[in-house]
């Protein structure tokens, strides 16, 4: 039997994939001489976009913010771990 993932686990996927491909594009802009400043605010717009285009009004804005801090407090955690300030 196959198993068919809900809307919302689709869109859960969806907005955890947009952060590889943000971070991707602050690289790309860093490397291009950019700031970083400048290459924050390009990765933001990309980031956006992608929600806009991929998401929609699947979910609101508060969901896509609190899954985002959610990523953001587990990435920390492993920084962290990894390197202690």
């Amino acid at each position: 039997m196959v198993k068919v993932k809900s809307i919302e686990e689709c869109v859960l996927n969806y907005i955890i994939s947009v952060v590889p491909g943000a971070i991707k594009t602050k690289w790309y802009w860093m490397k291009q001489g950019y700031n970083e400043d400048h290459a924050i605010g390009n990765a933001m717009k990309y980031g956006i976009g992608q929600l806009s285009a991929g998401v929609g009004d699947s979910y609101d804005r508060e969901t896509c913010a609190r899954i985002l801090r959610e990523m953001a407090d587990i990435c920390n955690a492993f920084a962290e771990l990894l390197y202690p300030r």
